[in-house]
């Protein structure tokens, strides 16, 4: 019975073609991610302040009604 670990058994050639593929690769995920940091960047929206959803509060007159109770 073969060895089931002898499909990751890689001549050099085929090793060097798998290490280009990842180098490539991890190259694209650099370059992206470079990219979409440098755009957020460059292009920041300015966020517009939000409105106060409460009315400004003006001080309370407080109106003293004669105290109808006998002394």
């Amino acid at each position: 019975m073969k060895n089931p670990l002898g499909i990751f058994v890689l001549t050099k050639r085929e090793q060097r073609v798998v290490i280009v593929i990842m180098m490539v690769l991890l190259a694209a995920t650099i370059a992206k991610h470079y990219r979409e940091s440098q755009s957020q960047i460059a292009t920041p929206t300015p966020s517009p302040t939000p409105a106060s959803t409460t009315p400004p509060v003006a001080p309370a007159e407080e109106e003293t009604e004669p105290d109808s109770s006998p002394r």
